[in-house]
């Protein structure tokens, strides 16, 4: 499985994850995992949950927020 680049807000610094989407409704969201917990991972060119409308270059700036880490 590949692994992507995301940076964690709250942390600075930048991590490699693996990511996986869940379906909710007509929404596709994106997840990984950082110390155990899930987080939604978003894209700072565009929003991730639209299986539509997103594109691949989104990949590129890929980001979590994480509180007091």
């Amino acid at each position: 499985m590949k692994k992507y680049n995301v940076y964690v807000k709250g942390a600075n610094k930048t991590i490699k994850v693996i990511l996986f989407a869940e379906n909710i409704g007509n929404f596709n969201p994106i997840f990984c995992k950082y110390h155990g917990k899930k987080y939604l991972v978003s894209s700072e060119l565009g929003d991730l949950s639209d299986p539509f409308r997103r594109e691949e270059s989104y990949l590129e700036k890929l980001y979590i927020e994480v509180e007091g880490k």
